[in-house]
């Protein structure tokens, strides 16, 4: 089971670098269709579109790192008024339905990506082929399942990270 967690865990700092990236890629279009629009008047064909799927790309890469360091939006200020123990099945109950939701949310993203597949949809300006960024998508949030999932596993045999 260890060497599972350590491979997601690669995995995951692969995705926060591939995030870091699509950032990186985002910046850099965006300030290049900044400089060709002021100095050549020729804007970038396609700059929105790039920056939008990478965008996309950069949360979704994101998903595993901001759950590991807990930066997620929570309600920790009335959570921290129950007792230990409430927490704990607070814990446990929005984590159960953390990954419910997510694991429904990844098998809608693949059946959606079956279907643009089918439909030939590509986008408007560059004509990328779209399923490709939303079967990463899918994949990225079965990764965000795991990670809800191995939290879960953790509280109930007691194991805390390093």
């Amino acid at each position: 089971m260890k060497s599972l967690w350590f491979f997601m865990d690669k995995l995951q700092d692969y995705m926060k670098m591939a995030g870091a990236f699509c950032i990186m890629v985002m910046a850099t279009i965006t300030c290049s269709d900044i400089v060709m629009r002021a100095a050549f008047n020729s804007p970038i064909f396609g700059s929105e579109e790039i920056v939008s799927i990478c965008a996309i790309l950069t949360m979704v890469f994101a998903l595993p790192y901001s759950h590991k360091q807990d930066a997620h939006i929570g309600v920790e200020i009335f959570v921290r008024l129950f007792s230990q123990k409430t927490q704990s099945i607070i814990k446990v109950v929005t984590g159960t339905i953390s990954f419910i939701l997510m694991a429904v949310i990844s098998w809608r993203l693949f059946l959606f990506a079956g279907t643009i597949v089918k439909s030939g949809e590509r986008s408007m300006n560059l004509q990328l082929p779209m399923y490709y960024f939303v079967y990463i998508s899918g994949a990225c949030f079965v990764i965000f399942s795991i990670f809800i999932l191995k939290d879960i596993i953790m509280f109930f045999t007691a194991i805390k990270e390093d």
